[in-house]
């Protein structure tokens, strides 16, 4: 440790004879250094809102995880409001796996008495994705079938408490319908830690 200290004033000490200007400061790895994917800090911010160009894949995967995954117990319907709510950027089949369309189950049943005691609790919990990746660095728009990894931070509150802030990076598989635009068809939520209610 006082290796490294006694270097980095001999590394500020040649700067400071060193008359030429310093670049300006970046964030991130240097260029053409490789990084492991994973969550961005959490002061990273989340990507514009807006109109949604649904021919292009990472704006509707975005777009189509915040309105699934965040709700909020107080005033959404039922464990499946998210799955609603998405239901236009999920394929058919997919929404169908999600039980888009089934019968509310908020009066009764496991999900129903746990969407209740949520409720009680005033749960809420707010999904921002804040960047989009090709899985593996590999671009396969052209082929209509895409799968993206998500870096995404979740701020959970529960009644009047502090939100409380956790970072995952699911994988979205998207597939290009006959009109142009992006559809969700498949998750891989397996680094999300406390997704939304029933599912």
């Amino acid at each position: 440790m006082l290796l490294l200290v006694v270097l980095a004033g001999c590394g500020t000490l040649d700067r400071a004879a060193d008359p030429t200007p310093s670049p300006s400061v970046t964030t991130g790895p240097p260029p053409g250094a490789s990084q492991a994917p994973g969550p961005p800090l959490a002061t990273a911010t989340a990507l514009a809102t807006g109109e949604v160009d649904r021919t292009n894949p990472a704006a509707v995967a975005a777009d189509c995880f915040t309105r699934w995954q965040s709700f909020d117990a107080r005033t959404d319907s039922g464990p499946s409001a998210g799955v609603e709510r998405a239901r236009d950027c999920l394929t058919e089949d997919f929404a169908a796996s999600l039980g888009a369309g089934a019968p509310d189950t908020t009066g009764g049943g496991a999900d129903g008495q746990a969407w209740q005691d949520l409720r009680a609790q005033g749960a809420r919990s707010q999904v921002s994705v804040l960047a989009t990746t090709p899985l593996g660095g590999i671009d396969t728009t052209a082929t209509g079938r895409v799968v993206l990894q998500l870096n995404v931070r979740r701020e959970s509150t529960t009644g009047n408490g502090a939100p409380v802030a956790a970072l995952s990076t699911p994988a979205l598989t998207l597939l290009r319908q006959d009109d142009g635009t992006w559809r969700v068809a498949g998750a891989d939520l397996a680094s999300v830690a406390g997704d939304a209610p029933g599912r």
